[in-house]
């Protein structure tokens, strides 16, 4: 069940309906089987694999409680084997048949058949969390109830945010009904609702065929393919979020916010501190950290910095493609230490203009990122590349007369295709407006005390709000597809 499909929507309607009809003694429990309910839609046969998960760990995090720290070891090193083997198994296999080019490992696809479970890689990093977090601070011991039903939480199975204990567990200590919460919870699900259907979902359109065929198309169109999908997987992922806040504010609950405005960054190391928050952080705590951070050294801490990105990449996803992108951010924040560092610059303009330009060119460099995310192989993603290089000079010829195109053609710099059978990226108008719907989308959550004012008019403008909602969506939207982080 998609957070955007009507499914949901009656699923979702009996839910809350339910949960406030039943005293608190029972939200608990529903909520806890309204979550398995909900994984074991997806796929009935991984609910028992996701319950024997949440009890093994329930019964680790006694375990460490007693101080017996062997059981912390044994927790992590158990849910990074869990993780590794549906998540990465395929790709090690590859590693081997590109490594060793023996047919065996290339055969192993079409005789070992494995499911990737719903949501592993969140859930482990919970539960990691929660093990290594009970053996620094020594944290009361929840409930099995109340801890399974931290894991199993609906609104954020699917992509998170990746929660801490300290940011699930005082929920459960007033479910009482919250006007306020409500308000937020009919602002975040329309914002969500938007951000999917109406921007993510219609640039999907526009560089779906790009990518599917990058050696078509002309250099131009491949870089604004990054551009665009830049725009799209923010609107995609942070409209999943806004969806999944709103889902836990109708239920009484508060959970973190996982994104802040990020392409209005100034640095590399901003943008990580507000995209995708709450995996930034995990990383930080409980692997930059424990590599000694920036104690150890300033050659340390670089190293240490694109360790944790190139880790960050890999698990976003198990291709070549995602190490790339994570190894190319990790060289990206400790080249900007280095710069810090050693040469003593402030990477931080002072001047409003030169603001906008720096958060430009970090809006560029996350966008050429996107192109190693986005692309559907190694080879795709180095094909991508090339044409940018080789085919820009198409696009910037196109004023050429026939003849000085073909010596172009006739020297080979256009690495062997027509000149003029190179396709371009095609609606750029709506990748305009798409752009100033970013920037707003940007500004409410970079200013939000800018927005705040508005509050006192929340009764009348929450119902406009979602009029033109609904009939924005109801005359604009597409056929919708799944999340992109569904699949991470």
């Amino acid at each position: 069940m998609l957070f955007n499909s009507i499914p949901f929507l009656f699923f979702f309607a009996l839910v809350y309906t339910l949960y406030w009809t039943f005293p608190n003694s029972f939200r608990k429990p529903f909520l806890l089987f309204a979550g398995l309910f909900f994984y074991g839609s997806f796929n009935l046969s991984f609910l028992i694999h996701f319950i024997l998960i949440i009890s093994f760990n329930y019964y680790c995090l006694i375990q460490v409680s007693k101080k017996k720290q062997y059981w912390l070891k044994i927790g992590v090193i158990a849910n990074i084997i869990n993780l590794g083997f549906f998540k990465y198994f395929y790709f090690f296999n590859r590693l081997l048949a590109d490594l060793t080019g023996y047919p065996f490992f290339e055969n192993v696809p079409q005789i070992i058949h494995i499911a990737l479970p719903l949501s592993i890689s969140f859930y482990s990093f919970q539960a990691i969390a929660s093990l290594v977090d009970q053996a620094r601070e020594d944290l009361p011991i929840p409930s099995y109830l109340d801890y399974s039903l931290f894991l199993a939480f609906f609104p954020v199975l699917i992509a998170g945010p990746i929660m801490r204990r300290h940011d699930f567990f005082p929920n459960l200590e007033n479910f009482n009904a919250d006007k306020e919460k409500i308000y937020k919870a009919c602002y975040f699900l329309m914002s969500g609702l938007v951000k999917k259907v109406l921007v993510a979902d219609p640039m999907s359109t526009t560089i779906t065929p790009i990518f599917s065929n990058p050696t078509h198309y002309d250099g131009i169109s491949l870089f604004l393919a990054g551009i665009c999908y830049s725009i799209q997987v923010y609107c995609d992922f942070s409209g999943l979020t806004d969806m999944a806040r709103s889902l836990a504010y109708f239920l009484g609950f508060e959970i973190p916010e996982n994104f802040k405005g990020p392409f209005f960054s100034l640095t590399g190391r901003e943008l990580w501190r507000r995209w995708h928050i709450t995996l930034s952080f995990w990383l930080r705590d409980y692997i930059y950290f424990p590599l000694g951070g920036s104690r150890l050294g300033k050659a340390r801490t670089y190293i240490n910095l694109i360790i944790i990105m190139t880790v960050g990449g890999f698990w976003h996803g198990a291709d070549y493609t995602f190490i790339c992108w994570g190894f190319y951010w990790g060289c990206i924040l400790a080249l900007e230490k280095v710069i810090e560092d050693k040469l003593g610059w402030d990477l931080i303009p002072q001047t409003l203009l030169f603001k906008w330009i720096k958060a430009f060119l970090i809006f560029v460099l996350f966008s050429i990122s996107g192109l190693m995310f986005r692309s559907n192989s190694a080879r795709s993603m180095v094909e991508l590349f090339q044409g940018i290089v080789l085919n820009s000079k198409d696009s910037l010829s196109i004023s050429l007369n026939f003849t000085q195109a073909w010596i172009l053609h006739g020297g080979g710099l256009l690495g062997g295709r027509e000149f003029f059978s190179l396709l371009k990226i095609e609606n750029l108008e709506r990748v305009a407006y798409m752009g100033i719907a970013l920037i707003i989308f940007h500004h409410i959550q970079y200013f939000p005390e800018k927005w705040a004012t508005l509050k006192r008019f929340d009764p009348y403008l929450c119902i406009v709000c979602g009029v033109i909602s609904i009939f924005l969506l109801a005359t604009l939207s597409h056929e919708g597809g799944e999340f992109i982080y569904y699949k991470f």
